[in-house]
């Protein structure tokens, strides 16, 4: 027993001499070995078949190997966790390792995995040989990392649909959002006509709604993208473009009807602000005011032998009363004992001769259509064997009476011949020379 500790004593001297620890192993064995085939450290890595290769050896033979990738220290995402692994039966002296990585789902239903820094490990355990460490212990296991970056591409929005209210003239886009957890935003265009497509909003990475008020008519089109984190910094991966799969798929804004021409139709009973009533719509076209009744000298809007009401003394126009002028009230006028002005009883008819019936010279505006006079018809000339006379111009029909024609007519041509005698006289006497004056 004591020689026994003797010669592990100096065994370990002679261990410590030659730079070797107690537990090394003897001089035939070799250290174990990892070999990577692929990825390469920093690869961008993408898809459902990723292979891991690695070639692992250990002189002692290779026990057991495994694939891992997992996140980095302190990362705010989870990783993959174990991948493949294997006990190798025989401890084989080494062992080429391929193992399959679905990069775009996390293992045991975890859902689709995030575009983000992955750290990928090959850990390798080793055989003992009997006697081969003094302990009789195995070596512990042996690993090696390598950086990788996931960045999968992302699927284009899916159920998209188009709507639009005419009221508000607001169109809107809604479509489902993508199974992806890092969607960074919704990118959202539209095409108005045959022109090009054209950026015009942008929605958030959890919002899957856009509205967009339209003005201009046109034909509108509209169309969603998805942006995704690229796996490291703030690039994103872009998805294909969807539009509406139902109708409507585009939106027809048509240009505002322009106003329509509206007619209004005066009632009889409503008057203007001056108090005049307005006119009857005409029976033939509803757009023109009938022409306004006759008005007659006895007042009535009908019949012309109806005579007007004594008791009220107006005339009425229209279903609208119109006071008659008095006799020496403010406006009358007084001619030859007569008072022009007040109510005309129409002139009877003579039961030898029938009545003529006047013609029709267009709208009666008061005046004589000749000048300086109108000569009257020759029939016409003379009534009851007395000469009528000329009509003066701008002088009523309504109003010039045979009394008025006879003391205007001749009170004319007096003061007409008072002119034209002052005027020759004064210029005779401008024109005499002036006789001298005699001297004695």
């Amino acid at each position: 027993m004591r020689k026994l500790t003797l010669a592990a004593g100096a065994a370990l001297l002679v261990g410590t001499a030659l730079g070797r620890p107690a537990l090394a192993q003897s001089s035939g064995d070799q250290a174990p070995v990892i070999s990577w085939q692929s990825p390469d450290d920093g690869a961008k890595l993408a898809g459902q078949a990723v292979h891991i290769k690695a070639r692992v050896a250990f002189d002692g033979g290779v026990k057991s190997w495994a694939v891992e990738a997992l996140a980095p220290d302190g990362a705010g995402y989870p990783g993959y966790g174990t991948i493949c692994e294997k006990a190798e039966g025989g401890s084989p002296a080494a062992v080429n390792i391929d193992c399959v990585w679905d990069t775009t789902a996390y293992p045991n239903d975890g859902g689709p995995a995030q575009n983000r820094a992955y750290v990928v490990r090959v850990t390798a355990q080793g055989g003992a040989r009997s006697g081969m460490f003094s302990n009789g212990q195995a070596p512990a296991p042996r690993h090696e990392d390598r950086g990788v970056t996931v960045s999968n591409p992302v699927s284009a929005p899916r159920d998209v649909h188009l709507s639009f209210v005419d009221s508000t003239r607001q169109a809107t886009v809604q479509w489902q959002a993508n199974p992806e957890p890092d969607i960074a935003s919704y990118v959202i265009q539209e095409r108005v006509g045959d022109g090009s497509w054209k950026n015009v909003g942008q929605a958030g990475g959890k919002v899957t709604t856009f509205t967009r008020s339209l003005s201009a008519p046109g034909t509108y089109r509209y169309q969603v993208a998805a942006l995704r984190s690229a796996g490291s910094g703030t690039d994103t991966i872009q998805s294909a473009w969807s539009g509406p799969g139902a109708e409507p798929k585009q939106i027809v804004v048509a240009e505002p009807k322009r106003p329509e021409a509206t007619t209004s139709t005066t009632q009889p009973s409503s008057a203007d602000p001056g108090g005049d009533p307005a006119p009857p719509a005409d029976p033939g076209d509803p757009t023109k005011p009938a022409p306004p009744p006759p008005v007659f000298s006895a007042g009535a809007t009908g019949d012309p032998g109806t005579p007007a009401d004594a008791s009220s003394g107006d005339l009425s126009r229209n279903g609208a009363s119109i006071s008659a002028i008095q006799p020496g009230a403010p406006g009358s006028v007084k001619s030859g004992g007569g008072t022009v002005g007040g109510p005309v009883g129409p002139p009877a008819a003579k039961p030898d001769k029938p009545a003529k019936e006047e013609e029709s010279e267009g709208p009666d505006t008061g005046f004589s259509p000749a000048l300086p006079y109108k000569q009257t018809d020759a029939n016409a000339d003379k009534e009851d064997g007395e000469a009528v006379g000329r009509v003066l111009v701008g002088l009523p029909e309504a109003i010039g009476a045979d009394d008025t024609r006879r003391l205007l007519v001749p009170m004319a041509a007096g003061l007409l011949l008072f002119v034209f005698a002052m005027h020759a006289l004064y210029a005779a006497r401008r024109a005499a020379p002036e006789a001298p004056l005699e001297t004695e």
